[in-house]
């Protein structure tokens, strides 16, 4: 019923932006969405909310998240702010990921200028740039309205016409001077999954490509099976193609 659902909203989608209106309204509302979300949990496996803003530009794109992860009535100035630029005039796209002292989600460049230490690894779960928004649809602490939902759905759709996206790899050089990295190098951090159902979309080229995934992911990828996220439908792991998941998840 799930899939079904999901299914109906993209049709609903597709055929709305034919006409152009609610892409039109997409472009020029930037109010945040407030959402539990469906994936993530704080260290007492508890919900983690976020609020999260899109400003759309010729040449780039900003997404800009709140985020708290001990409670919905967290005071504002305690959630953490963070955002992702993509720059569109690259081809392949290319993403900067930041971490800002709390705020409100308004863009400025002299954000830049405050930026702090990411409490985590980003590439541990951005491995192309913003990711689909996934709510949690039963929460009662961020219940969304009807419009709220269609926004997400134009959103998610938004990150899927992307494409692949690289991170920018100045990244390497500012992450030196960071606690923790925007990524780490190396094995057994660099160990490629070279399952083959993933690899239709966790590649470097192709239609479908979203960059390969390496074992300093594995807790997101782990997640994301479990959760049934991954493989999309109309993708399914065969029993090799498990084991093999497995051994990987597993350090083999």
């Amino acid at each position: 019923m799930k899939t079904l659902s999901q299914a109906l909203i993209a049709v609903t989608v597709a055929l709305a932006l034919t006409g152009g209106g609610l892409w039109l309204w997409l472009h020029t509302d930037t109010s945040g969405v407030v959402i539990e979300s469906a994936e993530s949990k704080n260290s007492q496996l508890g919900s983690v909310f976020n609020e999260i803003k899109w400003f759309p530009g010729k040449d780039r794109d900003i997404w800009m998240m709140n985020q708290s992860h001990f409670g919905r009535d967290l005071p504002h100035e305690k959630w953490e702010r963070l955002a992702i630029i993509v720059d569109k005039t690259k081809t392949p796209m290319v993403a900067r990921y930041y971490q800002f002292e709390p705020g409100p989600l308004e863009w400025s460049e002299d954000l830049v200028h405050k930026r702090v230490n990411y409490r985590a690894s980003c590439f541990i779960c951005h491995n192309n740039g913003p990711r689909a928004i996934r709510p949690f649809t039963d929460s009662e602490l961020a219940a969304l309205t009807w419009k709220e939902k269609l926004k997400i759905a134009l959103l998610n759709l938004r990150v899927k016409t992307y494409g692949r996206i690289h991170y920018d790899k100045v990244h390497d050089e500012e992450d030196k001077t960071l606690e923790v990295h925007f990524r780490y190098h190396g094995s057994p951090h660099e160990d490629e999954l070279k399952v083959p159902v993933c690899l239709k979309c966790h590649s470097e080229e192709g239609f479908l490509s979203r960059g390969v995934l390496v074992r300093q992911q594995i807790g997101t990828i782990r997640h994301m099976v479990e959760g049934g996220h991954m493989p999309p439908p109309g993708f399914s792991l065969s029993k090799k193609e498990n084991q093999q998941l497995q051994d990987f998840l597993h350090g083999f």
